[in-house]
């Protein structure tokens, strides 16, 4: 079972008046597994004060707990002072209400004596090494976020430029994807100035390295298929493609694709090459045949064994009692996805076909506790979004929009104009341009002037 959050009231740090917080004294990884990447985000305990709005996180003692790993560690802040005497009751407390909470095959000794920590970065590398990051890797990690941070530094294009050109060999794809990840946390949190200075960055990188203009070069051509995702798209597409990931990419995204009319036409080309006499592209033709049909397998395979642990998953939900269900997604919650919620949707299609109204029901609780579930893990931005998408246009998202006014403020639109292009590019068109729409209504209810 989850351990809640607790209450506590604090006087707000930068505006001193008093405000109440949810607080995790315990974060149980086994029990509710977000809070993991809660705590390696820096983002445990945080809150944003109602009054002056600025945003922090509440030092505060926590005992993380991971059973899978035997690892219990107890964060006590040095600022704190904690005397000897007050450790050890808090350790006490802490470790039997978590052992109070497992059956009794796992109350193991690791948990009378967890490791104690006064630094939340020690306590965030002994996570990742239990997780098999070495020291080395970490080390690496923060070489290349310091990199980062001097390039967000330089108080120019000239300085920013020199750094660029005398660090591209540290320059690598796993960089290229700590920019990605900061862009859409900078975009879910809409810090506007952050994302266009992560954007204006990578951009450069992009034009002034060798590893840069690889990745723009091989971005180009995904978003050529994903503009125009038919069969002679994707064809050109993987003609043009020079690396095997970015043919691979493709062919994922365009796997639906891969019927007859489709390897008719690469045969007609074959047919073409070889009719003309030009043996050296007809050969390339006939090996990029063979290896779309290879990787079509392998992607075959892949999802096939997906959808056999989705399958799993259900049937070991569709035994729980109902009364359960919760605690048992809540355990699962890193795994209920879109393909899940799809086989979902068609067991519960099928019950209803075959008039089994027990199976229906119960059905109908899994489904009706994933969504609340995942939802709930969502900020609530990203809910209002969905709520706004999946309304009916135009009379429950205007009814949204005037309910929710107050958040209707230039930076959360200009976030929402934001999203429809990251909508586009994973191929979401539909409920992009239904965003669109809603954001023409939110400047509307909002008063602001439509973008031009």
């Amino acid at each position: 079972m989850p351990f809640p959050p607790v209450t506590s009231s604090i006087a707000c740090p930068f505006c001193r008046q008093p405000i109440t917080i949810k607080v995790r004294q315990i974060v149980d990884v086994g029990e509710e597994p977000q809070l993991k990447a809660e705590l390696l985000a820096s983002r445990l305990n945080s809150f944003t004060c109602p009054i002056c709005k600025n945003s922090g996180a509440l030092a505060t003692p926590f005992l993380y707990h991971d059973a899978a790993k035997e690892l219990a560690l107890l964060f006590i802040p040095m600022a704190l002072n904690v005397k000897e005497a007050d450790q050890q009751r808090m350790i006490g407390k802490l470790t039997t209400a978590v052992m109070n909470n497992l059956p009794p095959e796992k109350r193991k000794a690791y948990l009378l004596q967890p490791q104690q920590f006064f630094n939340l970065k020690t306590l965030a590398e002994t996570i990742l090494q239990a997780d098999g990051v070495t020291p080395e890797m970490l080390k690496a990690e923060q070489a290349k976020l310091e990199l980062l941070q001097n390039m967000l530094d330089a108080t120019d294009d000239a300085a920013l430029d020199a750094i660029i050109k005398s660090h591209e060999a540290e320059i690598d794809l796993p960089l290229f994807q700590i920019f990605t990840s900061a862009l859409a946390a900078a975009s879910a949190e809409r810090q506007r100035a952050e994302y266009d200075r992560l954007l204006h960055v990578r951009d450069r990188m992009f034009e002034l390295t060798a590893v840069g203009q690889k990745l723009r070069r091989q971005q180009e051509v995904i978003n050529g298929f994903a503009a125009n995702p038919t069969r002679e798209s994707l064809l050109a597409q993987l003609q043009q493609a020079e690396e095997g990931d970015v043919r691979e990419a493709l062919l994922t995204m365009g796997r639906s694709l891969l019927d007859y009319p489709f390897f008719q036409a690469l045969t007609a080309k074959i047919d073409e090459a070889t009719k003309v006499g030009n043996k050296a592209e007809a050969d390339r033709l006939v090996a990029l045949r063979k290896e779309i049909l290879a990787t079509r397998d392998k992607i075959d395979a892949q999802v096939q064994a997906e959808v056999d642990t989705k399958l799993a998953l259900l049937r070991e939900l569709i035994g729980v009692p109902a009364n359960e269900i919760d605690q048992v997604i809540q355990k699962h919650l890193p795994e209920i996805d879109d393909l899940f919620l799809e086989i979902l949707a068609r067991n519960l299609q099928s019950a209803e076909q075959q008039g089994d109204a027990k199976a229906l029901e119960h059905l109908q609780l899994i489904g009706d506790a994933a969504m609340r579930l995942v939802q709930s893990t969502q900020p609530p931005e990203i809910r209002f979004v969905n709520a706004l998408v999946q309304a009916e246009y135009p009379n429950q998202t205007r009814e949204l929009l005037e309910r929710n006014k107050r958040v209707l403020v230039p930076e959360f639109i200009a976030w929402m104009e934001n999203l429809t292009k990251d909508l586009r590019a994973d191929g979401r068109a539909a409920a992009a341009d239904r965003l669109v729409q809603v954001i023409a209504q939110a400047r509307e209810v909002a008063g602001l002037s439509v973008a031009k």
